[in-house]
């Protein structure tokens, strides 16, 4: 059920990719938006290696959930909030930090 649900996630984006592309005739959109859909998906799938460290895991699934919403608000509007954008970044940074200063020698 959950692949179904992602299948259908990713039909959703391609579908807004065509209106978007659809609406201006823009290549560069085009290739940003693809982008960040898979960026998107790159972080979406790091959060099971993130699964060591629960509370920060707990904390990237929302910054993921804040990526997608600021995607989705880009290919509607043509309008990026960066910080959303960046959030799971940070979060993979933070677990990269945790991991080593509490590494096990």
């Amino acid at each position: 059920m959950p692949y179904l649900l992602a299948a259908l996630f990713l039909v959703g984006f391609g579908v807004l990719l065509w209106r978007a592309w659809e609406r201006d005739r823009d290549v560069a959109t085009l290739l940003k938006g693809a982008g960040l859909v898979a960026a998107g998906i790159f972080f979406t799938s790091f959060a099971r290696s993130m699964l060591v460290y629960k509370p920060l895991m707990v904390l990237h699934l929302a910054a993921v959930l804040l990526f997608w919403y600021g995607t989705v608000r880009y290919l509607l509007r043509r309008e990026a909030r960066w910080p959303l954008l960046a959030a799971p970044l940070a979060t993979m940074a933070l677990f990269f930090v945790v991991a080593w200063l509490f590494r096990e020698v």
